[in-house]
């Protein structure tokens, strides 16, 4: 069914009595041409039915948001309606996640007439009316009963959080209820290691293996001198050590809580010990570590943002993270620092820069689609830490579900404009959007 866009309208939330409630709001020559021809004088909003609100109610309101309102030649519909998914305590309506990442995506949203709100775990169950909330103005933000979403966004912020009772019960209530959420959990190491192998680009991982015992770890460091220890489940650095050894010692580095920490160890019994004494819980992996290219004699990866459109994947941008002092990681909040891929490029490959990007992006396009198989294409977003040698090979490092924040404007701009178009795209089609 051919379906046309008519007109702009705003979601109204007013006080009547004791209760909020929501209604449409539209100017009186929209609402002709929309009401002309509908058999019913309401119109369907995702799962609800909305009245139409007149201009009292609207300059009285205690929330208004734009939307896109057409007809069908039956009835008039409204929307599209999105929400975030944020992590919750048990009891507390307060919603959990990166607020500052909340705010500069409600606002995108609300400059393509979509809404968009923050939809705690604990809220999503049988009612017609979920509550979420809506940012107000700096630093104030509102709760509001809502319609639910027709594409859900998952940020729950922890891996510890996105294991509760309740994140685990909202995932099976959108599943129930038919409303698509992308990037269903966070990534685990040692499984993102095997997709790869398993897809046919093992040349691009170096050798990583889940660290099982001591002797394993010994037969590792004997075979590459220098190797990684990494948590199966971590983030950010945390918890992450660095082993290298030379004329019959070894250096171990721990990076814990921001702060790396250095020791000398005599022997592997040493090692071992110290690495059982400061591990965080949870599985670990061992990987052979590669030499990088450096900037400034410091070694450095490139953090590359990937999302999808049209069921394709596409680079949205790529910096490069050069580790800090005494650091054994390139994360920017360990001391790491930003430059500019070309520029990085350019100094390391010379003529070859061009070439070598090239590869680079073709490897995390790789890469991302045999993840994204293995989650039966439930992915919408990826960042990924590639190494580069000063041969210029590629290897894969690491791939996380829940990106960080961009700090270059231009790829933070695009990304946030890939969020709200892979929520587009999982919405059920209800009109062929046409300019009026």
């Amino acid at each position: 069914m051919h379906l046309a866009l008519t007109g702009m309208g705003e979601l109204v939330w007013y006080r009547q009595g004791d209760r909020i409630r929501l209604g449409v709001w539209a100017t009186s020559r929209v609402r002709a041409a929309l009401t002309a021809e509908a058999a019913d004088d309401q119109v369907q909003v995702s799962n609800l039915r909305l009245p139409w609100v007149g201009q009292e109610p609207r300059s009285r309101g205690l929330y208004r948001h734009p939307i896109r309102l057409w007809n069908n030649q039956t009835r008039v519909a409204g929307g599209p309606v999105f929400a975030i998914l944020a992590g919750s305590r048990a009891g507390d309506p307060q919603f959990c996640g990166c607020r500052g990442d909340f705010r500069d995506l409600l606002q995108v949203a609300r400059e393509s007439h979509a809404f968009l709100y923050v939809l705690p775990a604990a809220s999503v169950g049988p009612a017609e009316e979920w509550t979420g909330w809506v940012r107000l103005r700096f630093r104030r933000w509102r709760i509001l009963p809502c319609p639910h979403p027709e594409a859900v966004y998952n940020r729950v912020p922890t891996r510890s959080m996105e294991r509760t009772a309740a994140v685990v019960l909202a995932k099976q209530t959108l599943h129930q209820l038919h409303i698509p959420l992308f990037n269903p959990e966070y990534f685990n190491k040692l499984v993102m290691y095997q997709v790869v192998v398993d897809g046919g680009l093992g040349h691009y991982v170096p050798e990583t293996m889940p660290l099982r015992s001591r002797r394993r770890l010994e037969d590792m460091i004997a075979r590459h001198g220098a190797v990684y220890l990494k948590p199966a489940g971590g983030s950010i650095g945390h918890g992450i050590f660095r082993i290298d050894a030379a004329a019959g010692r070894y250096r171990m580095a721990v990076l814990k809580h921001g702060r790396c920490q250095a020791y000398d160890c005599h022997d592997l019994q040493a090692v071992w010990r110290l690495f059982t004494r400061e591990r965080l819980q949870g599985g670990y992996v061992v990987q052979a570590a590669k030499s990088l290219i450096r900037w400034q004699g410091r070694p450095c990866d490139f953090r590359v943002l990937l999302q999808k459109a049209h069921q394709r994947w596409h680079v949205v941008g790529k910096g490069v993270r050069v580790a800090g002092p005494g650091s054994i990681t390139t994360h920017v909040p360990n001391g790491g620092f930003i430059m500019d891929t070309a520029t990085v490029l350019e100094r390391a490959f010379g003529s070859r820069a061009g070439e070598v990007e090239r590869d680079l992006d073709h490897m995390a396009l790789e890469c991302a689609e045999v993840i994204d198989a293995h989650y039966q294409y439930q992915l919408g977003e990826m960042s990924m830490d590639v190494g580069l040698d000063p041969a210029g090979r590629l290897w894969f490092l690491e791939a996380n579900a829940k990106p960080m924040k961009f700090d270059e404007p231009d790829i933070r701009e695009r990304s946030l404009a890939g969020v709200l178009r892979c929520l587009e795209e999982l919405r059920q089609p209800q009109a062929v959007w046409m300019d009026e």
